[in-house]
């Protein structure tokens, strides 16, 4: 496995009595480079670097990724904002980001970036005609950021809650791993029952010499045929699947997904904790980088997935128009617990709404990674009797079955 070609740097610095330096080095990155640099300590007015030059055994160009990966965007912006705080310009950063991943997926949007620059564009506009796929939220805050000259402070920012909707996203797959292990051995073991040991039974079905159990009978007969249509019925199942996969992937049929998993009890819970804690981390975000109420308000919403909260932001633009304060009108609408309210009202006082916001948004997230804990809990002990209640069934219908006969003969 072939770590990262070296790319040559060129910079322009100022040493401690303030002489500009001009030179090169070599390094990984250009957040590598710019701790080489810091190390010397130098304070970096240009970095540029060159194409990575790639390795004689290599036979060739790397081949790029197909697809641009969360974790990409959040490095990518973590390192234009690194460069950015260091006092490199913009128009020599996007140059240097280029020629370090040009041979990645980053490397096409980030050429329409810096040709974007170059063309005289907007830093905002310019991210917009990358199309490296970042959330509305993300263009908010480099927009407001431009405008403030607070750009390095805003992309770190944006950096920061694209890798907490990655978090969140990833612990909530790594902690189904396990169910769905467990679930599928489950099916396994139910099917091989099916398969190989209910068909043995097949006898006592044309026997005649006893009456058998409905229940009995159904089992054995299901057995029966899927011996005798593996293949087929295999085909149907990957179909199934199949067809729910590409189902999923369509936006309207994953709402109504959600939608519906929401109005359960526990785990309706879990996800409405979960999204006013993305909602009020993002908000307090979009504040923190002076993004005005209403405009961060209307960006918020949209991150949110469930149609009633949304709904309820919604309504609260409208009435934060009519110069309503923004706790008064979410205490009205009930969906944030009064005790927590507080924050929010107590930030609009003191003037720190974003800092409010911001713990606000940590508290639900902590309490959304609880009920999810609580929630997993209860998923294995529910497959384990699911599943021990499938094999107890085929079990008692095969003994039905025996005892049948046995009946009979005496």
């Amino acid at each position: 496995m072939s770590s990262q070609a070296p790319i040559r740097f060129r910079y322009r610095a100022l040493d401690r009595q303030g002489q500009r330096l001009a030179g090169d080095l070599v390094a990984d990155s250009p957040q590598a480079a710019l701790l080489q640099l810091q190390q010397r300590q130098l304070s970096v007015l240009a970095l540029v670097g060159d194409a990575p030059a790639q390795p004689a055994s290599s036979g060739g160009p790397r081949l790029a990724r197909r697809r641009i990966g969360a974790s990409d965007r959040i490095v990518l912006l973590q390192e234009f904002a690194t460069l950015l705080t260091a006092g490199v310009p913009i128009a020599e950063a996007t140059p240097s980001l280029e020629a370090a991943y040009a041979s990645t997926a980053l490397g096409a949007p980030l050429a329409r970036l810096r040709k974007a620059v170059q063309d005289g564009r907007s830093v905002a506009d310019a991210f917009r005609v990358a199309e490296l796929g970042l959330p509305e939220h993300a263009h908010s805050l480099i927009a407001a950021g431009e405008a403030a000259g607070r750009l390095g402070q805003a992309l770190h920012a944006a950096a920061a809650q694209l890798e907490y909707d990655h978090g969140v996203a990833q612990q909530v797959r790594t902690a189904l791993i396990y169910p769905s292990v467990l679930v599928g051995a489950g099916a396994a073991a139910v099917l091989v029952i099916f398969i190989a040991v209910v068909p043995r039974f097949a006898s006592l079905l044309g026997s005649g010499r006893a009456e058998v159990p409905a229940l009995s009978r159904w089992v054995i007969e299901m057995g029966m045929f899927l011996q005798s249509h593996l293949l087929g019925s295999a085909l149907v199942l990957a179909a199934l699947v199949s067809a729910v996969v590409l189902a999923l992937r369509v936006s309207g049929v994953r709402q109504a997904t959600l939608e519906a998993l929401a109005r359960l009890p526990l785990i309706g819970t879990w996800l409405h904790t979960s999204e006013i804690g993305r909602w009020a981390t993002l908000l307090g975000t979009l504040l923190e980088n002076r993004v005005a109420l209403l405009p961060a308000l209307e960006l918020s919403s949209r991150a949110v997935s469930l149609t009633a909260l949304r709904r309820h932001l919604l309504k609260a633009q409208g009435e934060i128009r009519r110069g309503r304060a923004l706790s008064a009108i979410l205490a009205e609408q009930g969906w944030i617990a009064p005790t927590r309210l507080n924050l929010i009202r107590v930030g609009e006082r003191a003037g720190e709404l974003p800092r409010m916001l911001a713990q606000l948004g940590s508290m639900h997230t902590q309490a959304a990674r609880e009920q999810m804990r609580r929630l997993l809990t209860l998923i294995e002990p529910l497959a384990i009797l699911l599943i021990g209640a499938v094999i107890g069934v085929i079990m008692v219908a095969v003994v039905l079955a025996i005892t049948s006969l046995n009946t009979a003969k005496l």
